[in-house]
């Protein structure tokens, strides 16, 4: 009957994940990158040879994800644009990989202690599991559409520990194919993201510790019994290094590498090794960003104390590595797999990220799941009294139980943009992103007021940051103050002249303003920065009209539709294009079409060409 039950344990952690992240299914798209990935990307949407295509050799904010991209096409297939799906699909892959990992901690505690009983080992795999599942730091990777691929990652990453550690359970004759099993799982984490590089890494710390492969002297790892170890991993180390090499190239070629700056890089590591740490002892506060300040200076107080605590757990880890060897080999993995993002090659604004965990902190919940059977097996052993148990594993509940909860709580904060950023802005007053995209949301909805007071207080905060300054332009321009507004948008171009969306709404407000050749010249820099931006493409297309321009105007609007079908806006100009040619009948070819897409549209454009 017990055995039974337990057979049923990686369902039970599947329904209970299910049910705590149950919230992420009313969420919607947020605009934290998603409508980069997503709602302003065409090229995705679909599982055809042209979205495969894109999907291998795609780059979009700095990322080689195509096996992620497979997933995000296949649930355009299923569900179109609704955000229901693609969070449908988040947390299924989220509850796979929490039955996941409770085999893999089953394994392990069987690796690492062989004579504790099936029952107790149980027990520690389902607590391992349940705290890696639940934990609130899980959250936005579940929560958040655009971080698909850490879970895509981190399900083929357990899989491919799942299969290693199968390999060299099993007899020789079957221990190769489950080798070809890892090594296959390993290639689709490595293409679901790169932060998995450090797998062949992981693997030699399996080798060394609970596998034994090694030996227990650190001259057993170079002698002539350990080299076929070493050559097992030969091929997981290219393709590592393979994938490190095209992330490193992808990221220096779209520039969203930060600067190099040495002495900072050395704050970075020691505080991000540190800060996920504690956020996974203490998950409090947690936000989509904890903002990478304008300088970050090793030797102030929070990276050296940073440094101290991580210094202080390698020593510790170190020293106890013979009485405890268990306790070193979770250090070594943390700190393995955090490396990718860490600090040593740096992007975007943040300073640290609860994405960073997912798989890092994997190593955590199995030492949570070890201190139960510790627990249990001191009671057995007759060293710790029933009610002490009692009470130990009770707290260990009510501990799990709280972070549940939390994680529960927190799913819902992402539920749209402005809830997301109306409560990073509680956690983090000081937060100048926060201000400033709670800004952005409120301007585009009308709330000029509020949005006014948000964008200068994120310019307060941050006024290196010049981005800043080009939305604020947008605004004053929608407030009437257009020439402070053009003012912001110039002075923004002059800091970025690759920035796009402001390159548009300056050609945008020189088409309002009577001066369509000139809006013509800016509109045609943005693309040649970014060729296939539909927004430049039906901006252009209106300032060729305006200038007079109909035939080229056409061909502006034909290619915004061919890059996007479902943009309505393009339809719309495509109509006025063949308008201001002169041919009514092509225009009205439009209607149906903006009927689908746009029924007011498609009514304005009805009264146009009557």
């Amino acid at each position: 009957m017990l055995r039974s039950a337990w057979r049923a344990a990686p369902l039970a952690l599947a329904l209970v994940t299910a049910v705590v992240f149950a919230p992420v299914l009313r969420a919607s798209f947020v605009d934290w990158d998603d409508p980069i990935n997503f709602l302003e990307n065409p090229y995705y949407r679909g599982l055809g040879w042209p979205q495969l295509r894109w999907m291998l050799t795609a780059s979009v904010m700095g990322h080689w994800i195509p096996v992620t991209w497979l997933t995000l096409g296949a649930d355009f297939v299923v569900w179109g644009m609704n955000p229901f799906g693609y969070h449908l699909t988040n947390l299924l892959l989220h509850t796979i990989s929490a039955a996941l990992f409770y085999f893999v901690s089953r394994r392990l505690s069987g690796l690492a202690m062989p004579t504790t009983s099936p029952g107790i080992m149980n027990l520690g795999a389902a607590v391992a599991a349940l705290y890696f599942a639940v934990h609130p730091l899980r959250v936005e990777s579940v929560a958040w559409i655009t971080e698909r691929r850490d879970l895509t990652s981190g399900l083929f990453f357990l899989l491919t520990i799942l299969a290693y550690l199968k390999a060299h359970e099993r007899p020789p004759a079957t221990s190769a194919a489950w080798r070809l099993v890892s090594l296959g799982a390993a290639t689709l984490a490595l293409a679901s993201k790169s932060i998995v590089m450090g797998l062949p890494l992981v693997l030699l710390i399996l080798d060394a510790y609970p596998l034994g492969r090694l030996g227990p002297r650190a001259r057993d790892w170079w002698s002539a019994q350990a080299r076929p170890v070493w050559g097992e991993k030969i091929p997981f180390a290219l393709l590592a290094v393979g994938t490190a090499a095209a992330a490193y190239l992808v990221q220096r070629s779209t520039g969203y590498l930060t600067p190099a700056d040495p002495a900072g890089r050395i704050g970075m590591v020691a505080y991000n090794a540190w800060f996920h740490v504690w956020k996974t002892v203490a998950p409090l506060n947690l936000g989509p960003i904890y903002e990478l300040p304008p300088r970050v200076n090793p030797l102030e107080l929070p990276y050296l104390l940073s440094a101290a605590g991580g210094l202080a757990i390698t020593a510790a880890g170190w020293l106890l590595r013979r009485r405890w060897p268990a306790g070193l080999a979770v250090w070594a993995f943390y700190l393995v797999m955090l490396a990718p993002v860490a600090g040593f090659v740096h992007t975007g604004n943040h300073l640290g990220a609860d994405r960073n965990t997912y798989v890092p902190c994997m190593g955590f919940a199995l030492l949570v799941g070890a201190l139960a059977m510790a627990v249990v097996q001191a009671w057995r052993r007759g060293v710790l009294r029933a009610p002490i148990v009692a009470m130990a594993l009770g707290v260990l509940a009510i501990w799990i139980g709280g972070l549940a909860l939390t994680a529960r709580a927190q799913s819902s904060v992402w539920y749209d943009s402005e809830t997301l950023w109306r409560y990073s802005i509680e956690v983090d007053p000081g937060c100048a992103i926060c201000h400033h995209n709670l800004g952005v949301i409120l301007g585009r909805r009308g709330d000029r007021t509020e949005a006014q007071a948000l964008l200068e207080r994120a310019i307060a905060l941050r006024p290196d940051r010049s981005e800043f300054h080009g939305n604020y332009g947008l605004l004053l321009i929608q407030m009437g103050r257009r020439p402070e507004g053009l003012a912001m948008l110039r002075y923004r171009l002059g800091h970025n002249p690759r920035d796009v969306n402001a390159r548009v709404n300056l050609g945008i407000a020189l088409i309002e303003d009577g001066h369509p050749a000139e809006a013509v010249g800016e509109l045609e820099r943005a693309l040649d920065v970014k060729p296939d931006s539909v927004p430049a493409l039906t901006s252009l297309g209106r300032a060729l009209i305006a200038d007079g321009r109909a035939e080229p105007a056409r061909a502006a609007f034909e290619r915004a539709v061919t890059i996007n079908a479902a943009n309505p806006v393009a339809h719309l100009g495509l109509a006025r294009a063949h308008l201001a040619r002169g041919d009514r009948a092509a225009a009205r070819e439009q209607i149906p079409i903006l009927q689908r897409l746009d029924p007011q549209l498609a009514r304005m454009l009805e009264q146009e060409i009557r």
